[in-house]
């Protein structure tokens, strides 16, 4: 059985390239600017029509929110215009410079750091709600993940994670 650090390690190298930069690719964009990063958005929304069905970012604003998993960060920004104090946490740097880009660009309030929900070392009992999409099992250890999510939680907080698999929404 591979170590976590190797998975984590492995993980970091991997998606230290953006998770959706195919789609990027597809649809021509070659900057990061707003315009681009709005039709990068919209696009990422009609693949995944579902996604703010069953994450109520309109119910976040004045609450903690921390995203796990930031990608080109469609979410994350759905979270903050929406008004929430976000925090997102991702294992490669990519994806964090892309969220902190996408909040320093339009002078929003939030922030991403690099770390892993394995061993995030933020504060227990922090968060209103724990998002994230398409990432824990990625990890190597699913369980390790809900507790760690469990432990971020405040009292009455909710999590809000997707695990893709053969009978997800997509399929």
């Amino acid at each position: 059985m591979t170590d976590t650090a190797d998975i984590d390690k492995a993980n970091e190298e991997f998606w230290n390239e953006l998770c959706g930069s195919g789609l990027a690719q597809h649809l021509g964009i070659k900057d990061h600017g707003i315009k681009s990063l709005k039709q990068f958005d919209r696009s990422y929304l009609e693949f995944y029509p579902y996604l703010l069905k069953h994450v109520p970012v309109g119910e976040m604003a004045g609450k903690k929110v921390l995203e796990v998993g930031l990608g080109y960060g469609t979410l994350g920004q759905k979270i903050v215009d929406a008004g929430a104090d976000y925090t997102g946490l991702d294992i490669a740097d990519g994806p964090v410079n892309m969220m902190n880009h996408r909040l320093q660009m339009q002078g929003l309030p939030g922030r991403a750091i690099k770390g892993s929900i394995l061993q995030s070392g933020l504060p227990a009992e922090s968060f209103d709600y724990v998002v994230s999409i398409g990432c824990f099992h990625h990890t190597g250890n699913i369980q390790r993940c809900v507790n760690e999510t469990w432990r971020l939680l405040k009292p009455e907080g909710t999590a809000f994670i997707m695990l893709y698999n053969q009978f997800s929404c997509r399929q």
